[in-house]
């Protein structure tokens, strides 16, 4: 069975989430800061009249490099909105469900398997399992 991933960076490492997640991606776009919001979230945008939390996916991960961020990919949760900053969205592509090798599920990481694509290794995120 195929799946269609887009695939992005977060600084120097690849990382790819289910097409099926994402509504659509954005330029960079200013944000507001909320107080006493979580560490991970960066503000609230407007995009097109809509309210959008933004979150950012290194806070989550705990990648220690602070990154320069130029795409939000804005996800379609059942209740809300909301966008994730990544420094640059690199393709949109369909693999197959065999060449995503699982990795344990024990990780809080949402890193739920790994994909090799030419000479990268792509973390496959399951965003549910991090966002929540």
């Amino acid at each position: 069975m195929e799946k269609q991933i887009i695939v992005f960076t977060l600084g120097e490492k690849y990382y790819a989430v289910n097409s099926d997640q994402v509504e659509e991606i954005s330029k960079m776009i200013d944000s507001t800061l909320v107080p006493n919001a979580p560490r991970h979230i960066e503000g609230l945008i407007n995009l097109r009249g809509n309210v959008i939390s933004l979150v950012n996916l290194s806070k989550l991960l705990h990648l220690t490099e602070e990154e320069c961020y130029n795409n939000i990919v804005i996800l379609d949760r059942q209740d809300e909105k909301v966008g994730i900053l990544v420094t640059e969205v690199k393709e949109v592509l369909k693999i197959k469900e065999e060449d995503i090798e699982k990795v344990s599920t024990e990780t809080k990481s949402g890193v739920v398997g790994i994909i090799q694509l030419d000479e990268e290794l792509v973390n496959y995120i399951d965003l549910d399992r991090i966002i929540s």
